[in-house]
């Protein structure tokens, strides 16, 4: 039997709703809490840290790192009296400091990997202690290949801070000015469809062609993570690897925030790269994933009677969806996927759940009393946080709020409106193109007589 983890002793983030299992596709218990790999904790001053943790060949490295992580950034827990830079530092430091402390876990068992690679190498390869010696570095190669990706998010002070390595997201799902509800994407993924990440390992002597069509860095799809030090300390090892001047995976975060969580921000999803990708591939639009995955959710808050469920309702949808494309197309699922989705509501309503069966939802804002679905999703961008404030977009289509069709198919100019806004069809909206130099030259034209005679 596994040990529980003492993360699930927690004080509990009682707005969240977390679900966290391997997908065995058709045996085993989906529900397993042995493949609990999330925490969502809330502290003394009302400070709330969430964090997801992806597992890479096998669960144990990923539940060492797991508790790690969450020992680094709450002992002691961050302070209202932190700077927005400190609370950056700490959980850059966090993750340098769990990667080390992991690989220094380790330090016995590379010592015996290079002390059986001589042995082997002077021994008669036939021998049949050269097997045993095989069968050891085998296993071997199996615990240090071990590793996580990982996706932390802190809510201090009204602010949100996101960190992560590897391809899990971070989706904030906020309204604007116009009651639009936008899904922000706040993580970046760390892959080989990342030109970023690409431009990092070319310019560490890479050929990035091979790399992108063979979508691996030796053992591994992501270009960062935490752990697996089979591909950063022995990347020489692996023929697309060796030239690299340097170890081409790393354990270093990106850091996001603060991002201004007021009266706007919805809810908070974090989730796992094998959640999203089972979307991508039953439904076909890896542009879209984001925003069928909210579409996903709401659905499920709108016929919910008790929120602590919505992430386990939303998996299970997303998972017979899933099984019921391949067995239409005639594929093998793969085994063994790991699926976590972590869900923090902050004011979003939930009409089927009593008031009295709910705490507040947040310091920030009062509940909303009615909300009226259709997402517009965005992707993070350099400059999108700083503006996110500033958007406005269009009202182009009125929803029945007690009658919403949730299997139509959802345009990328779709959009949620909040109740207590009247909608006007014949709103004019701002101009967002400036067409008075065309307008200006078409009149000189008509003056002088050169005007072409297409334009009239």
């Amino acid at each position: 039997m596994i040990a529980r983890p003492w993360t699930d002793d927690l004080p509990k983030c009682k707005n969240t709703s977390v679900a966290s299992y391997f997908s065995r596709v058709g045996s085993g218990n989906p529900n397993s809490n042995d493949d609990y790999l999330c925490f969502y904790c809330e502290t003394e001053d009302n400070s709330c840290l969430y964090g997801v943790f992806e597992p890479h060949n096998g669960l144990e490295a990923a539940r060492i790192i797991m508790q790690r992580m969450a020992a680094e950034l709450l002992f002691p827990p961050p302070s209202a009296s932190n700077t927005d830079e400190e609370i950056r530092d700490r959980l850059r430091n966090a993750f340098t400091s769990v990667e080390k402390a992991y690989i220094e876990n380790y330090d016995g068992m590379i010592a015996e990997r290079t002390s059986l690679q001589y042995q082997l190498q002077t021994m008669n390869q036939l021998s049949q202690n050269s097997d045993n010696i095989l069968a050891r570095l085998k296993e071997i190669d199996q615990r240090l290949s071990s590793g996580a990706t990982v996706v932390i998010a802190l809510v201090l002070n009204n602010k949100l801070f996101v960190a992560n390595v590897g391809e899990m997201r971070a989706l904030l799902c906020r309204t604007d000015d116009n009651s639009v509800l936008r899904v922000v994407q706040l993580t970046v993924d760390h892959s080989l469809n990342n030109e970023d990440e690409l431009l990092r390992l070319s310019q560490l002597g890479l050929d990035v062609n091979k790399l992108r069509n063979a979508q691996y860095l030796g053992n591994q799809t992501g270009t960062r993570c935490l752990g697996n030090y089979l591909v950063k300390g022995l990347w020489k090892a692996f023929p697309t690897l060796s030239a690299a001047s340097a170890e081409p995976v790393v354990a270093v975060s990106e850091i996001h925030g603060p991002i201004a969580l007021d009266h706007y921000s919805r809810f908070l999803v974090l989730v796992s790269a094998g959640v999203y990708k089972r979307i991508q591939e039953s439904r076909g639009s890896s542009e879209q994933t984001n925003k069928q995955l909210a579409q996903i959710i709401v659905e499920h808050f709108r016929n919910t009677e008790d929120f602590a469920t919505v992430s386990q309702s939303v998996l299970e949808e997303i998972e017979e969806e899933f099984v019921s494309y391949c067995y239409k197309n005639n594929l093998t699922p793969k085994p063994n996927t790991h699926m976590s989705l972590l869900i923090r509501n902050f004011n979003f309503p939930l009409p089927n759940v009593r008031p009295e069966e709910t705490t507040s939802q947040s310091n920030i804002v009062p509940r909303t009393a009615s909300v009226r679905f259709n997402p517009i999703v965005q992707s993070k961008s350099n400059t999108l946080l700083n503006e996110i404030d500033s958007e406005l977009s269009s009202t182009n289509e009125e929803t029945n709020d007690s009658n919403i069709d949730t299997n139509r198919s959802i345009e990328s100019s779709s959009e949620i409106y909040l109740a207590g806004k009247p909608y006007d069809k014949d709103r004019r909206i701002k101009g967002y193109v400036d067409f008075s130099c065309y307008y200006e030259n078409v009149a000189k034209a008509r003056k002088s007589g050169t005007l072409p005679g297409f334009i009239k």
